[in-house]
């Protein structure tokens, strides 16, 4: 067994008393791993028919599955190719419970390296508008490469504090996570390194900022809509605690009851009360009988390690939408001023007040913005910077009809719409520009290639956000193909025009695109008999 810190063992003793031997012999287990499959790319009966390894269904979720502990998920092909991610079986639980549907609008807050993030993704399947977040700069490039690597396309990915998200959109997501920021005692079985920062790090500094998360997130979810909290520690101050606190100062938020089952257990009210008593914090006693309707995850329970989850929903009516309505970005090819009067971005129901003051505090945002930086009111018009187009800015005709002719001449349906450059990088984004200016802004949406003056280059993530069926080249492969791992190290390959699958219409020389079961994979330049490898250097196979 892991040596563990003692106070965390007295602490558990004392809290389940009859229970801790049984929790203290989970540690003599080893911990387990899963993958989930990506939907996006793939259905889970065509994955399980093709996945060469032994793997077994996670009850709690229908694309998830337990893998051996040795069996290096991370060094096949089909990880390459986005088919599944790697993740912690009890870490799939909390975005079961999000409730995410077709269409929705949906916050990842600590969203860094991703997993939950792809998982909600996977549920929107190509419809609806994915924000994901990370405070942490660095950890923001895991979640720009894991959006690309599963084929994300409508994806936001923000650098940004909460309070700052809250002010650009209130009241703006359907669904909310805040997958907090812990101190990670229910990983101690998993990683070793979780010991060490629990013993630097106290967990009532945690329970202070997961308090001020919650408290942005609560102004983020719309009328009718639905926060999940969760949490990878044992702690209560973090879990049942925090989540009656909450509930006394957000008295428009409930808790949603959902059926425990496959070994998940009820919160702990008295472990609440314990702690308000011992910090002297203040929850009402109808907050804390609620936390009784929260769940936990036991390593002697669950074939999973430690979690905590809260379900909750804000009162209200839940407001009809548009696809055009406020900060979704226009669906026009052609490049157009910002009125904040225009009809067509109205909502048409009677919800037009409200749609009115959101957008009323969408500029004033950007006004402030401005003037604490010092800058005077810039039109929207002039977002744009003419002379080195540094920052967000709307391309011009010249650049969408370069891009529409790339596109045209390599796949089959309508190009989408370039609608955000950050200098020659092109972007289709689901937010508006508008929106987009107002935060720190990691990627603005999907981004699909590179001005190279009267040339479009095209991006790993555009190949990887397509379907095989879209691209007028296609060289098809199967796991068996020798070609596979040379394409993934980065092979230049020798491949006959009659091992394309072409277009009836489209000339053999071009862009190619890569599939492994028709899974897009990359992206070759082919000319006379040679393909020219555009995998990118960083993500080649190694082993």
């Amino acid at each position: 067994m892991k040596v563990l810190p003692t106070a965390f063992l007295d602490a558990m003793s004392s809290r389940l008393g009859d229970e801790y031997q049984s929790f203290i012999n989970s540690y003599h287990h080893a911990p387990y791993a899963g993958l989930r499959v990506n939907t996006i790319k793939m259905e889970v009966a065509q994955f399980k028919e093709l996945f060469p390894l032994p793997i077994e269904p996670i009850p709690w979720t229908s694309d998830g599955f337990y893998i051996s502990e040795g069996a290096r998920p991370g060094k096949h092909p089909f990880y390459h190719a986005g088919m599944y991610y790697i993740q912690e079986p009890s870490a799939m639980t909390p975005v079961e419970y999000l409730g995410v549907g077709q269409g929705d609008r949906v916050l990842d807050l600590c969203a860094a390296p991703g997993g939950k993030s792809v998982q909600i993704a996977a549920r929107m399947g190509r419809d609806g508008l994915l924000v994901t977040n990370d405070i942490h700069p660095d950890r923001t490039k895991a979640l720009v490469r894991n959006m690309e690597l599963y084929g994300i396309t409508r994806a936001v990915v923000l650098n940004e504090r909460p309070e700052r998200i809250a002010e650009a959109l209130p009241e703006f997501f359907d669904k909310v996570l805040v997958d907090a920021p812990c101190s990670g005692e229910g990983m101690f079985r998993k990683d070793p390194e979780m010991v060490k920062a629990w013993e630097r790090e106290p967990v009532l500094s945690y329970a202070a900022m997961q308090q001020d998360i919650l408290d942005s997130a609560a102004k983020l979810v719309a009328p009718g809509g639905r926060l999940v909290y969760s949490t990878c520690t044992f702690s209560p101050e973090e879990n049942e605690a925090a989540i009656a606190r909450f509930l006394t100062k957000h008295s428009d938020y409930s808790v949603v009851e959902v059926p425990l089952s496959h070994g998940m257990r009820p919160g702990r009210p008295e472990w609440a009360s314990d702690c308000l008593r011992e910090h002297d914090w203040e929850a009402s006693a109808e907050a804390v009988a609620a936390v009784s309707r929260t769940i936990r995850l036991w390593p002697h329970h669950v074939k999973g390690e430690g979690h905590y989850v809260a379900v909750l929903e804000r009162a209200g009516e839940r407001p009809y939408r548009i696809a055009n309505e406020l900060s979704i970005a226009r669906s026009s090819d052609e490049p157009c001023p910002y009125n904040p009067n225009d009809k067509d971005i109205l909502p048409s129901t009677g919800k037009q007040d409200r749609g009115v003051r959101i957008r009323q505090r969408v500029q004033d945002n950007a006004l402030d913005a401005r003037k604490r930086a010092g800058k005077p009111r810039t039109d929207h018009r002039q977002i744009r910077t003419e002379s080195n187009k540094k920052g967000l800015y709307r391309p011009d005709h010249d650049q969408h009809e370069i891009f529409v002719r790339f596109y045209n001449e390599h796949f089959m349906d309508a190009a989408p719409n370039i609608n955000v450059c950050i200098g020659s990088y092109a972007y289709v984004s689901p937010l508006s520009i508008e929106v987009l200016s107002m935060l720190r802004v990691v990627r603005p949406g999907w981004f699909v290639g590179t001005y190279k003056g009267e040339r479009f280059e095209p991006s790993h993530a555009l190949a990887l956000g397509l379907h095989s069926g879209q691209a007028k080249r296609v060289y098809p492969l199967t796991i068996e193909h020798p070609d596979v791992v040379p394409y993934l190290r980065g092979d230049t390959l020798t491949i006959q025009e009659t091992d394309l699958e072409l277009d009836d219409h489209a000339a053999s020389k071009g862009y190619v695109l890569l599939t492994l079961h028709d899974c897009p994979i990359g992206f070759g330049k082919w000319v006379n008999g040679i393909l020219k490898n555009e995998y990118p250097v960083a993500w080649r196979w190694t082993s």
